[in-house]
């Protein structure tokens, strides 16, 4: 049997449709799977299981992208699928599948008030022809990628007992030209609390006599406000700009304890590699698109003004109180 799956996305709309990749392989376990992607597809499914065989890049962003996907549409007939799945949210793709087999299975677009990771559950529980149980994102994480993240944490006195705290103060699109990034305003929480927050973890590690280190594992083009809640935490936060690696990040994100971060794909990555996330939501409700994990894993935190901003630096240390070590 061969099967294609479709969703051409960031990296957190891939990491969403982990779940369902695994259900195709429990129910189809001889298969041979191939995924239609992105460029960041590509990096997040790498090595995500031996059965999927084959990753399609399909580059939204290229000037001749729809010249590409007819190109793309063409090699596909030459597989001659079994099944598809249909996890993309553009209809231009579902089409496409129907185009490709008769036994093609897609999300359902009406039901938008269940989360996304769901939608795309119950579009394999339509093939499956029974009921399947939740899965949960999940994501490999490489020992060559632990040892780089662990020798990175212990340059700067981070040994296997720290309790590691993670802050993630930016989003994907921050650095957009203003008319874009206009309508993500409400994702970015103020780095003052950021900082504050940090002030009241460093207490409460005191008091406690708790090994607890904050960091921030960030990239080049998020220094500068990396350097702002350093400051204004006084010193209590540690930022790591190590070389960008895909597979070490992972393995960063999987060493902390806690990440605290808004509505974006880091989100995701770390609910799917088994970290405690608190997460701030704004005019997106974290019932679409929170990180798909079990209940009591993360704390998902959304203001009655859908304003980030508005989440005091008090709420979210409450909620990562609920993560720390007795």
């Amino acid at each position: 049997m061969k099967i294609l799956a479709i969703r051409i996305g960031r990296v957190g709309d891939i990491v969403m449709i982990t779940p369902a990749l695994r259900a195709i392989i429990d129910a189809y376990p001889e298969a041979e799977i191939h995924v239609l992607t992105s460029p960041d597809g590509k990096r997040v499914l790498k090595d995500f299981s031996p059965q999927v065989t084959r990753l399609i890049v399909h580059d939204r962003k290229s000037l001749l992208a729809f010249y590409h996907v007819r190109k793309i549409e063409e090699a596909l007939h030459q597989e001659n699928y079994d099944r598809v799945f249909c996890f993309e949210l553009n209809p231009r793709f579902s089409d496409l599948s129907k185009r490709l087999t008769d036994n093609a299975f897609c999300i359902d677009y009406s039901n938008e008030s269940a989360h996304y990771s769901r939608r795309c559950l119950d579009a394999v529980q339509r093939s499956v022809g029974e009921a399947l149980n939740d899965y949960w994102i999940t994501l490999p994480v490489t020992d060559e990628a632990r040892v780089k993240a662990r020798a990175i944490l212990a340059e700067e006195g981070i040994t296997g007992k720290t309790f590691v705290i993670g802050l993630h103060p930016t989003y994907s699109g921050l650095k957009k030209v203003a008319w874009r990034r206009s309508k993500n305003a409400a994702r970015l929480w103020p780095a003052q609390s950021f900082a504050e927050l940090a002030k009241l973890i460093t207490a409460y590690g005191k008091e406690h006599s708790l090994d607890i280190r904050i960091i921030m594992d960030l990239m080049p083009d998020e220094v500068d406000v990396g350097e702002e809640i350093v400051r204004l935490s006084n010193g209590a936060v540690t930022m790591l700009t190590p070389p960008l690696d895909f597979e070490r990040y992972k393995a960063t994100l999987e060493r902390m304890d806690i990440l605290v971060i808004s509505n974006t794909g880091p989100m995701h990555i770390a609910g799917a590699v088994g970290t405690h996330v608190v997460a701030f939501f704004g005019d997106v409700p974290p019932t679409d698109s929170a990180a798909y994990v079990a209940d009591g894993r993360n704390v998902n935190i959304m203001p009655p003004s859908k304003e980030i901003a508005d989440i005091t630096p008090q709420q979210a240390f409450e909620a990562c109180r609920s993560f720390f070590p007795e």
